[in-house]
């Protein structure tokens, strides 16, 4: 094998090192496009509506009521995926956040799944759904917002946080957008 000049060895090392960022920068915009390695993710439901509520000592209360159901199939092994909503400040399963032409309030989530083969495991308070490989879980998700009248409002769930192992300390993270749909209060 040839000798490499010391400055060769120097520009190869810039090099990979280059190659190597560029390769983790493709893996995230291929996750934030929907390609993922291990997990594929389909809408099947995006409903919303508006209810009025009425009260005796004040003006109606306006709420947004969602109603996602999203099947996530696991591609090569099985995977975790935790059943809690939240916006943000704590790692959940899938991560919100409200966008309106208003400022809004969450009043209430709640997440089910279902699916051939997929069960529950607990790991402390944690409530994840297992999904064995090559199966399709399904994740019906209710969320009630409060708004203001005459704005519109919609859920944008920003990444889908699953593991491959429940004992894995970090979470691999599905980044593309689910969006609701946009309803007018």
């Amino acid at each position: 094998m040839a000798k490499i000049a010391p400055e060769n060895k120097k520009v190869l090392k810039g090099l990979q090192a280059e190659l190597k960022k560029l390769q983790g920068e493709l893996v995230e915009v291929l996750k934030r496009e929907g390609k993922d390695a291990w997990i594929d993710v389909k809408v099947r439901k995006n409903q919303g509506r508006v209810e009025k509520v009425r009260r005796q000592d004040a003006d109606p209360t306006l709420l947004g009521k969602f109603y996602i159901e999203i099947e996530v199939t696991s591609k090569v092994a099985e995977v975790f995926v935790p059943l809690s909503i939240a916006s943000g400040k704590k790692t959940a399963g899938f991560m919100y956040q409200i966008e309106g032409t208003a400022p809004g309030s969450i009043v209430s989530t709640d997440s089910r799944v279902r699916g051939e083969g997929v069960s529950q495991v607990s790991l402390g308070t944690l409530l994840f759904a297992k999904i064995p490989s090559g199966k399709t879980a399904s994740f019906q998700i209710q969320a009630t917002i409060r708004g203001q009248s005459s704005k519109k409002y919609k859920l944008v769930f920003t990444r889908l946080n699953y593991k491959l192992k429940l004992t894995d300390a970090r979470y691999e993270q599905f980044l593309r957008e689910i969006h609701s749909e946009t309803i007018t209060f």
